[in-house]
């Protein structure tokens, strides 16, 4: 589906009834690519496109409600970017988003997710928490309490479906 702005979901998730469509969009869309950099414009992203990596999108009409994406390093999918415009927040986007994205990863085999943030950023961790995310350090790491800022999700059936319960509000 192609918005005004132009730009496509090309698998939708969940369309909830207050119109907000939440989906898998087209890495090389241009008109996305425009709207992707002024979403992030005070907060660049890196560069994902040598990596296994998906994009989703919450959108209201033509306005990008919200923005995530998914990458595949050193053996385990990774969720980041993950952000939603103010006047569309408390409305389960941030939520439909992350559904979104592990059914991505369990599509493909994933066995567990992962995402990483600061310890300051309590609404992201309240988001993912609910899921089942667990804090952990990765193997590798040297971490400790003031130091760990990894959490990963163990993906099972019951989770699966869970996930694919979610209203899309």
């Amino acid at each position: 589906m192609t918005d005004g702005a132009g730009f496509t979901i090309i698998r939708t998730m969940a369309t909830a009834k207050d119109g907000i469509e939440v989906g898998e969009v087209r890495r090389e869309d241009a008109s996305w690519k425009r709207a992707f950099r002024a979403f992030y414009a005070d907060c660049p992203r890196p560069d994902r496109t040598k990596l296994d990596h998906a994009y989703f999108a919450a959108r209201a009409g033509k306005k990008l409600a919200g923005h995530s994406e998914i990458y595949f390093d050193h053996g385990r999918w990774v969720l980041d970017g993950l952000r939603v415009a103010p006047e569309f927040r408390e409305r389960g986007v941030a939520k439909r988003l992350t559904a979104a994205r592990i059914l991505y990863a369990a599509g493909r085999g994933a066995k567990e997710v992962w995402y990483a943030c600061d310890d300051g950023n309590l609404v992201t961790i309240c988001c993912h928490l609910r899921f089942g995310f667990k804090k952990v350090c990765p193997a590798g790491h040297s971490c400790n309490a003031a130091t760990a800022h990894w959490y990963r999700l163990k993906v099972n059936k019951t989770l699966l479906k869970r996930i694919d319960g979610i209203s899309p509000a």
